[in-house]
């Protein structure tokens, strides 16, 4: 019998679903063309957040989804000591899905409100544009001299 998402995943039956996001998403990911493979890390995080993104746009500019989304990003994890569950949290990878349109927002979020930005804007970008052993000072500082060189700022 050939091994299908259901068979292979508990949670694409919908037994243990959590939102109707992650059950797009698993469907999407188990119905790609075969042979296709996607990495780890930060493409696997921006391919999903790229799907719930396209999804819960419904007629909203860039900009509108950004501020909902970093709003709410802010009030659900302020209270939160781990980064890991910070950057985990849909809102943030909705913005990551926003893709290269959500730069100069979020270049813009982290002049005016710094914070855990740096994640999303290696996720996008794939490059770190920020030295080795900076502190956080340092890297903010780094970006957005990047955005200003790359004119997103």
């Amino acid at each position: 019998m050939a091994e299908t998402c259901e068979t292979r995943n508990p949670w694409y039956s919908g037994k243990f679903s959590r939102t109707e996001d992650y059950d797009y998403a698993r469907s999407r990911a188990c119905s790609a063309k075969s042979g296709r493979h996607l990495e780890r890390g930060y493409k696997v995080a921006l391919h999903y957040a790229k799907e719930i993104s396209s999804r819960r746009r419904g007629g909203k500019s860039t900009e509108e989804l950004f501020q909902e989304q970093a709003e709410r990003w802010r009030k659900e994890t302020s209270h939160l000591s781990s980064v890991t569950k910070m950057i985990t949290h849909p809102s943030y990878l909705r913005i990551i899905g926003l893709g290269r349109e959500g730069l100069p927002l979020i270049l813009k979020e982290l002049r005016e409100r710094p914070d855990h930005w740096l994640v999303a804007l290696n996720a996008i970008t794939g490059e770190d544009h920020a030295p080795n052993g900076a502190t956080f000072r340092e890297a903010v500082a780094a970006w957005l001299k990047w955005g200003e060189t790359a004119g997103y700022c």
